[in-house]
């Protein structure tokens, strides 16, 4: 019995090292050499193949990988609208022991937090030289209505706004942040729960504040479910597996009678990042606004404003990022 124990021990540890490494490497669509912490040990790849969906790019300290799929999820209640959608589900794995992490790029790069300009995301990444760029809480927006409604805003380790508004859950947002650290980790807070000197303090490099939080510790909060009305819509939303291990996720909606897409609910959103491994997820501005490009190039249809809608900036990951943003 005792040998049976250790066999079956050892015989799971090797499943479990061979998972992992297997985890590691390149999904097999792709022809890439990777090493052992899943980056490359010199140049650099990309892959470009929309026709299946797969898109990818490698360096000594980046890894992203994104694939479109068609997902058709059952109703969770009975009256609820049926869903199917293209959604395109971006892995990002950074190393962040050598300062990579996402960065902020400006629509007008020489003056961070300037609103009186704006630009479509692909444009942004295009021009800047972005591997891959993504719209984030169109906080453009809310800081020309109501600077007193643009939350916590910090951008590249800088405040921009540090607005006291109220969470309002069931509202769109409910103003929970978002906020990735320099270490690679992900945390979100109420509003009234932290202020921006003391993300700062703590390390954030950038916070958004949209909301609401679809996953937390690996679970979806009963808020999501309880709150949130059922209406399907175009949606956003970044998660954490691991630190410097990101699901980044938009999903396609209003467009029934182009591709199909009719949109997401908040809880189908929710599942999706939770079924990715997410330990925690939160959505950000979906509908127009939602655009996810790669290489210079918008990946994701959308509805009314084909290119989405302008914005001020961009979440952006890549080798020319840091060296544009100043970041270190």
């Amino acid at each position: 019995m005792k040998r049976m124990a250790a066999l079956t021990a050892i015989l799971l540890l090797l499943s479990a090292f061979f998972a992992f490494a297997a985890g590691e490497g390149a999904p097999e669509w792709a022809d890439a050499e990777l090493n052992e912490r899943g980056f490359l040990d010199e140049g650099e790849y990309v892959l470009e193949d929309p026709e299946n969906g797969h898109w990818m790019y490698a360096d000594q300290t980046l890894r992203i990988q994104i694939v479109r799929s068609w997902e058709t999820p059952e109703k969770i209640r009975p009256k609820d609208y049926s869903q199917t959608f293209y959604c395109y589900t971006a892995e990002i794995w950074c190393d962040t022991e050598a300062g990579e992490g996402p960065v902020t790029l400006w629509a007008v790069p020489d003056r961070p937090g300037y609103t009186g300009k704006a630009k479509n995301v692909e444009d942004i990444a295009k021009e800047q030289g972005a591997v891959y760029a993504v719209s984030t809480d169109l906080f453009t927006a809310r800081a020309k209505e109501n600077k007193k409604r643009a939350g916590v805003i910090i951008r590249n380790g800088e405040i921009l706004y540090d607005s006291a508004t109220k969470h309002r859950p069931g509202d769109r947002p409910p103003f929970d942040t978002l906020a990735i650290y320099a270490d690679g980790h992900v945390e979100s807070f109420l509003p009234a729960e932290k202020r921006a000197e003391e993300y700062l303090a703590a390390g954030a490099v950038q916070v958004y504040t949209f909301g609401p939080v679809l996953v937390r510790d690996g679970e979806i909060p009963e808020e999501i479910a309880a709150k949130y009305d059922r209406n399907l819509n175009p949606m956003h939303a970044f998660g954490m597996i691991e630190p410097g291990h990101y699901i980044d996720m938009v999903c396609e909606g209003r467009l029934k009678s182009v591709t199909g897409s009719t949109g997401v609910n908040m809880e189908t959103m929710a599942n999706l990042m939770k079924e990715r491994g997410c330990r925690i997820a939160v959505n950000l501005d979906g509908g127009d606004t939602a655009v996810m490009a790669f290489m210079g190039k918008q990946l994701n249809t959308v509805a009314k404003v084909k290119k989405g809608r302008k914005t001020s900036e961009v979440m952006a990951f890549g080798p020319a990022t840091a060296e544009e943003t100043g970041t270190p």
